[in-house]
């Protein structure tokens, strides 16, 4: 250390600057490096997102690229710059006998529903298009949002066949205007999202297309910690303010992808939401992702990308080494890189010398271009999109007769695949059972499959199996133990009071909806059955009445667009004999929905209070030719007869 020692007398006043700026440069440098890093700061909660726009200043270049692919074109809000549809031609939907049709006034898009009869316009409905989903690679969507409430239209444009059509799901299912888009459905179409607590589908804030940060984690760290002069060279150590996917273990990477391009039964940990997911996460870590095994090996759904990939040989074999990125630069648009690309990826591993490079006759191999994709990475429908054609990940050796996978319906599955863990615990798979059941095939087999798998200590969800398979008494007996040991559980609280609804004690129904919808206002279903409930338990009593007015203008100012609000305020001025609050509430109710049955019954005996006995048939003959197994029928023609 001696050759370190100085003496300060020595030295004239300009070293000492020298060496005092010396001396703060070593401190400052020193106290950076104390803050490097070591772990990645995404996982870090405290670590915010800052949106794309942030990115752009220093990464101009790569996020203009980006901006073209269809991540980047995933969800934004509708120009007249961007109109690739068809606009103004028709969709019939046969089931409903609506149509349906595109417009565009001045610089806003509306989709219009209307229903005809002899040349006479019967119902009309015109809803702005509040954003576009899908980059219009494949299909383009419609969102449209009321008080926060974010829906989806009914109509889709399919890109690929250059056609409109009915939406995914639709087809003999049409719930029009009313489709609420959940989280699960929108985190993989949009980065940052701000959902209202215990709502399905308010949110505070959308970001528009997946943006930058889905895939490297919220970049606050990163941008605060590069203002600062923290410079890392990447090409020597990792820089773990910002993620880099490509620094990540395999599994890791995957995982990024799998966010969105696996898509099936989620049974998320307790407390956890599929957006708390950040780069450099396992997946795994927020819960467990099952799929639907479908015995037909060519069938694919539409985001079964990252789990078709792992069933292939290549994949297996490559030792971590192919994945995702191998074939897809996320920063350039497929439709804008040459298939040479692809085709040298395959010819990396299968090159002459190594093995035969292709074993097809000369004459299929000219047709094809030398195409390694089209062969064994064949492209057809999904199973659950229609009008749309996608390159099968898969990767194998395709009998020629099986080429083109054909759009079908969804199959019936028989067992259920952990897509992000190896071994999930038998209480997760039994869970998967019972949504797999509630959610797409109710068969009493799926049932005793999750009964088997449950423990014993599964108590709202043993609730739920004994109430599908009719035992009420031990329905109510785990429910209670279930809320027993968690009183803050709104969901085993609602699923209660359902049971009771079941059973026509509306009484007890309604006391705990009230008091679940007391403690969170904007559960909104809890306060509907609430008021629903208060006014069969307590049919012609004033106070039922008049609490019922409360509930349901409070429902109305929350939700006016609802009709199931409406129809209900409306019935509760009925009884009060308030007519024309009724007749205003039902107007509105029937404008949004012409075949609403409570609408239509409410509708119904209000003509008569008014002695319009024609207009009361009218409003009766529409309602037996949609509900035509309505209970209250007979009831009706005798009151319209009399």
């Amino acid at each position: 250390m001696k050759e370190l020692i100085f003496s300060y007398r020595k030295m004239k006043p300009s070293t000492w600057g020298f060496v005092i700026g010396g001396l703060l440069m070593i401190g400052l440098l020193t106290t950076r490096c104390n803050q490097r890093l070591t772990t990645y700061a995404s996982l870090d909660p405290q670590t915010t997102y800052v949106g794309t726009q942030a990115c752009q200043p220093c990464h101009q270049k790569i996020t203009q690229s980006y901006l073209e692919t269809g991540m980047g074109k995933s969800l934004y809000k509708p120009s007249a710059q961007n109109i690739i549809e068809e606009i103004g031609k028709v969709v019939y939907d046969t089931s409903t006998n609506f149509y349906y049709q595109s417009l565009w006034e001045g610089n806003e898009m509306f989709i219009r529903e209307f229903r005809i009869k002899d040349a006479d316009t019967l119902h009309q409905r015109k809803e702005k298009v509040d954003y576009i989903v899908g980059s219009g690679h494949q299909t383009r969507s419609y969102l449209l949002q009321r008080n926060g409430y974010l829906f989806e239209f009914p109509i889709t444009w399919y890109v690929t066949k250059g056609i409109w059509d009915l939406s995914p799901g639709y087809e003999g299912n049409n719930s029009r205007f009313d489709r609420e888009i959940g989280l699960e459905c929108l985190a993989c179409h949009t980065g940052y999202i701000e959902q209202e607590a215990e709502t399905k589908n308010r949110y505070r804030y959308i970001s528009e297309g997946i943006d930058c940060e889905k895939c490297h984690g919220p970049g606050a760290e990163h941008i605060k910690r590069i203002q600062e002069g923290q410079l890392i060279d990447v090409g020597v150590e990792v820089d773990y303010s910002i993620v880099n996917p490509a620094k990540l273990s395999v599994d890791k990477q995957f995982d990024i992808c799998q966010q969105c391009h696996l898509q099936g039964i989620n049974v998320l940990e307790e407390g956890k939401a599929i957006t708390d997911f950040r780069p450099a996460m396992r997946l795994r870590d927020l819960g467990s992702i099952f799929l639907a095994v479908d015995p037909d090996q060519s069938a694919f759904g539409i985001a079964s990308h990252a789990e078709r990939l792992k069933r292939s040989d290549c994949f297996l074999q490559s030792e971590g080494k192919l994945n995702c990125t191998t074939c897809h630069d996320p920063h350039k648009s497929v439709n804008r890189t040459d298939k040479e690309v692809f085709i040298r990826q395959c010819q990396s591993c299968h090159q002459e010398g190594r093995e035969i490079l292709c074993t097809e006759n000369l004459e299929t191999r000219s047709q094809m271009e030398g195409n390694c994709i089209s062969c064994h990475m064949p492209k057809g429908g999904t199973s659950d999109i229609p009008h749309v054609s996608f390159h099968d990940h898969y990767i194998r050796v395709v009998e020629q007769d099986s080429v083109e996978v054909q759009a079908k319906p969804i199959a019936v599955y028989v067992d259920l695949i952990c897509g992000n863990e190896a071994e999930p615990q038998k209480e997760t798979y039994g869970k998967a059972w019972l949504s797999f059941y509630e959610l797409q095939e109710n068969d009493p087999y799926y049932l005793r499959i999750a009964d088997s798998l449950l423990p014993s200590h599964a108590l709202y969800e043993r609730a739920r199996i004994a109430f599908y398979e009719g035992d009420i008494n031990t329905a109510l007996k785990k429910i209670d133990q279930a809320i027993s040991s968690d009183s803050t559980d709104i969901y085993a609280q609602f699923f209660k009071g359902k049971i009771y609804e079941s059973i026509g004690q509306h009484g007890r129904a309604y006391d705990l909806f009230l008091n679940l919808y007391r403690r969170q206002p904007k559960l909104w279903e809890a306060g509907l059955k609430a008021g629903v409930n208060l006014l069969i338990s307590k049919q012609g009593q004033m106070v039922a009445l008049e609490e019922g007015e409360q509930i349901f203008q409070a429902l109305v100012e929350e939700k006016p667009f609802d009709v199931r609000g409406l129809s209900n305020l409306a019935f509760v001025y009925l009884n009060k004999r308030e007519i024309r609050k009724a007749e205003r509430l039902l107007v509105k109710a029937l404008r949004l929905n012409p075949d609403h049955a409570k609408a239509l019954e409410n509708m119904i005996y209000l003509q008569v209070l008014n002695q319009n006995r024609l207009q009361a048939q009218l409003y009766l003959d529409r309602l037996v030719a949609k509900h035509p197994q309505d209970p209250k029928i007979p009831k009706l023609q005798q009151l319209v007869q009399i």
